[in-house]
């Protein structure tokens, strides 16, 4: 399976509705100071709408500007700030001296969580892109033991320890955690929707117990066959349906398994990993997998002429040769042993086992003809190892927009597939889409799907919620002197800006928010660490929607509200929460 690049995806999460809010008082509070909240325009529309919060925070004292701008003048107050340079603070100041106060964001993360660059304090802007100026010794420390602990047990609890760090200093108040939701016919089972939203279908487990395929409705048109370039992430998924690696994700856990691999050994020093091929692995032409195979997957897949597309969200190339030194590092002992060479310890080395393993003779011989072009539909190129494979020339229909995959004969890593053949087929258009659920000619309908009307109310169709792995917060300058040092509150201290990080997580009603913005689907946020991920702590509950704590704690900060009377007024308030998510794979790893 291909490795997801160390590369910001945006993926543009657009919310509008129309609330009317009994609940919010018209309190005449002081106000104490004055902060600005800047977020991305991706949406034009954006800026007729007035956010919540602009609506909340004066309730606490907090005056709000909110501007939205585009992504180049966001990047020069975050990442970009010129720290140090000469007519420039020596660290990324508020919004008022060019910098931000506080910054709506989403962060997308796969099954592991590795915060590293983003909140250890090495990777302050501009050594990294810890834009929060997030400082902590307590966290660096807990953070360095948990990229040392092989030991998943201790290492999950490392991660609680992190989490719970992150919680109750609040460099990120979480809002809340998006879910999508994917609607099936009841026929269909044994599908782990959260792999398969993770581009990770692992299809041998499907079945249907109405007939002997599966047809998956989506939204993302067919353009060319190409493993290589891999535009969105259905193509991702058909890809991983035909490949597979020495480890995948296993089904309801998560957590990696051997799947060509058979065995494997790890070093003292944790450098050398020896793996055992799986004799029960073949491609799907009947060719056995060999670790000259394996050695020759990596070797590829690390030459530069062999790069994934650049502006594609998946790039192996970038993370084989961050943790591998060249392809020396990857050899093959003999045809069922191959050996890896790391730099250096990698807690999370399952991911970089789990790339695509390639028909070495087959790639060698269209190579010798035809140099690094894959941009082909030569059959050679869709040997792979996975439980289905591809007739690209009979089978990858442009002009049908359908791709049908059939059973590896030659499969044999588990007992059976139960499926003969799975088809994608892809349907733009929202009357035809409609039909087709109508019609039953469809057992699976990606998640873009969720907002017709005909699967809301369709009792005859299943769904199931999907932890997506993203979160949504609002994004805090530590540096800030108000929000961030404290060195600007009437007390002047850091634990005066903490509490007012606080005051302003209780002020949000994120069950309100999902309800009626995110339509239910979704959960509220705890900590910048999505309840997808392996060892998200559940003893933790999100910040209280409570704005008589949030009072008290920013006179805990040294603010005093005047007596007021509050006046229970119902009015619309009207606006459109949207945030840019973005995907980030700081820990360079595979899902």
């Amino acid at each position: 399976m291909k490795i997801k690049k160390n590369h910001i995806k945006e993926l543009t999460i657009f919310f509008s509705l129309f609330l009317s809010l009994s609940l919010i008082s018209a309190d005449t509070a002081p106000i104490f100071f004055d902060i600005t909240i800047i977020s991305p325009n991706t949406c034009p529309a954006r800026n007729q709408w007035e956010p919540l919060l602009d609506q909340i925070l004066p309730q606490i004292g907090i005056n709000v500007t909110h501007e939205y701008v585009h992504w180049g003048f966001i990047s020069e107050r975050t990442w970009n700030y010129p720290v140090g340079e000469e007519g420039y603070e020596d660290h990324i100041p508020s919004y008022e001296k060019g910098g931000y106060d506080i910054l709506t964001i989403g962060w997308g993360w796969d099954f592991d969580w590795d915060p590293t660059g983003l909140f250890d304090s090495a990777s302050i802007v501009p050594n990294g892109d810890n834009l929060y100026q997030y400082n902590s010794s307590e966290f660096d420390n807990t953070l360095e033991e948990y990229l040392s602990e092989f030991e998943l047990s201790k290492r999950i609890e490392k991660a609680k320890e992190l989490q719970s760090i992150l919680y109750n200093d609040l460099p990120a108040i979480t809002v809340f955690y998006p879910r999508e939701k994917s609607f099936y016919l009841p026929g269909v089972s044994n599908v782990d929707f959260e792999l398969l939203y993770q581009s990770i279908p692992r299809t041998e487990y499907w079945k249907n117990s109405e007939k002997n395929n599966i047809t998956y409705m989506t939204y993302y048109d067919f353009n060319s066959p190409n493993l290589f370039l891999k535009d969105n992430y259905i193509e991702e998924i058909m890809g991983n349906i035909i490949f597979y690696g020495l480890f995948e994700r296993a089904q309801n856990t998560h957590l990696y398994e051997p799947v060509i691999a058979q065995n494997y050994s790890i070093s003292e020093d944790k450098k050398t990993i020896i793996v055992d091929i799986n004799p029960d692995a073949y491609f799907s032409n009947g060719d056995p997998v060999t670790a000259y195979d394996v050695d020759f997957s990596y070797e590829l897949f690390m030459t530069p002429g062999v790069r994934d597309d650049p502006y594609s969200y998946y790039d192996t190339y970038d993370l084989l040769t961050t943790y591998f030194e060249n392809n020396d590092s990857i050899k093959a002992i003999d045809d069922n042993t191959v050996q890896l060479e790391f730099k250096k310890p990698y807690v999370f080395w399952q991911d970089l086992l789990s790339i695509d393993i390639v028909n070495k003779k087959l790639f060698e011989e269209y190579i010798e003809d035809n140099g690094y072009n894959f941009d082909t539909n030569n059959q050679s190129l869709f040997i792979g190892a996975g439980p289905f494979t591809l007739n690209v020339t009979e089978d990858y229909d442009l002009e049908n927009q359908t791709v049908t995959f059939h059973k590896n004969e030659y499969w044999k890593l588990t007992e059976t597939v139960e499926l003969d053949s799975i088809i994608f087929l892809c349907e733009i258009g929202t009357n035809d889409a409609t039909d087709k659920i109508e019609n039953k000619e469809i057992d699976i309908a990606d998640t873009l799907f969720r907002f017709l009307d005909i699967l809301e109310n369709n009792t005859e169709w299943e769904s199931t919620e999907i932890r997506t792995g993203t979160q949504t917060e609002l994004t805090i300058n530590m540096r800030h002197p108000i929000l961030g040092t404290g060195e600007l509150t009437p007390l002047g201290t850091a634990e005066a800006a903490n509490n007012i990080r606080r005051a302003i997580s209780h002020s949000i009603n994120r069950e309100q928010l999902i309800e009626e913005v995110l339509d239910g689907i979704g959960k509220p946020g705890v900590v910048p660490y999505p309840e997808l991920c392996i060892g998200f702590d559940t003893s933790l509950s999100p910040y209280s929607y409570n704005i008589t704590l949030a009072k008290s704690l920013m006179e805990e900060a040294g603010y005093s509200f005047e007596q007021t009377t509050p006046e229970e007024t119902a009015y619309p308030v009207a606006f459109i929460l949207s945030l840019l998510g973005i995907t980030i794979i700081f820990s360079k790893r595979s899902r």
